[in-house]
């Protein structure tokens, strides 16, 4: 008689769930980042996806903590392109309702020559 255990994992494995990719978050980033000053929120939503496509790909090879860190990376780096988007929207709204650029250019320059 064999009682040789057939399993495929050693008993020192442990079986990790796979962490969320946060892909959908990092693109809806990458769409708001293109309202932000520069499109720096663009530029963050990019990396924010290449970290998102990379969770998947170290989970399949067994780079565990590898395919974790790369979630959280990507979930960071997501929120900050939906923020810089959301500042970037919030400073467009507000140029807009006093009166554009050229209204803030003679405020400017009313300053300046107050100052001097």
């Amino acid at each position: 008689m064999d009682y040789t255990d057939q399993s495929t994992q050693s008993s020192f494995e442990e079986i990790r769930p796979k962490p969320q990719n946060n892909l959908v978050l990092a693109i809806v980033g990458t769409v708001l980042g293109i309202c932000s000053p520069c499109c720096i929120g663009l530029i963050v939503g990019i990396v924010a996806i290449v970290f998102a496509t990379q969770v998947n790909s170290k989970f399949d090879v067994g780079d565990y903590i590898g395919a974790e860190k790369a979630a959280k990376n990507s979930k960071i780096l997501s929120y900050v392109a939906i923020g810089l988007g959301i500042i970037g929207f919030i400073l467009s709204l507000v140029t807009i309702i006093t009166g554009g650029t050229e209204a803030y250019m003679e405020q400017y320059k009313s300053i300046l020559e107050n100052a001097q």
